[in-house]
């Protein structure tokens, strides 16, 4: 996670000195809307869309894993309480026999 962040924050860092060497006017023509501004403030623009796009996969991909998380501490819970069923069965056929193997010697 940690790494993430600061990966992230050196991404930021090389998009706004990016943003700021390319900062010349240019004219933006989208279908028929048309307008001069900054490039760094499209690029900078640019990236805050992307970011926005994003970020719904990104907690999509979070709910997920939970969700299988979950489902995984669950089903090692059972296979512990088997594991623990099992070992007392284990012990209590071992004492049963036991008790029989002491009969037979007498």
């Amino acid at each position: 996670m940690q790494l993430t962040v600061i990966i992230s924050m050196f991404f930021a860092l090389f998009i706004a000195i990016f943003a700021v060497q390319n900062a010349s006017v240019i004219t933006i023509n989208f279908l028929w809307y048309e307008k001069n501004m900054s490039q760094a403030l499209v690029i900078l623009g640019s990236t805050l869309v992307g970011i926005i796009i994003m970020v719904p996969f990104d907690i999509i991909r979070r709910i997920k894993t939970g969700i299988k998380i979950n489902e995984l501490n669950n089903r090692i819970r059972k296979l512990n309480e088997e594991l623990e069923q099992a070992k007392s069965n284990k012990e209590s056929a071992y004492k049963k026999n036991e008790g029989q193997y002491d009969s037979n010697k007498k």
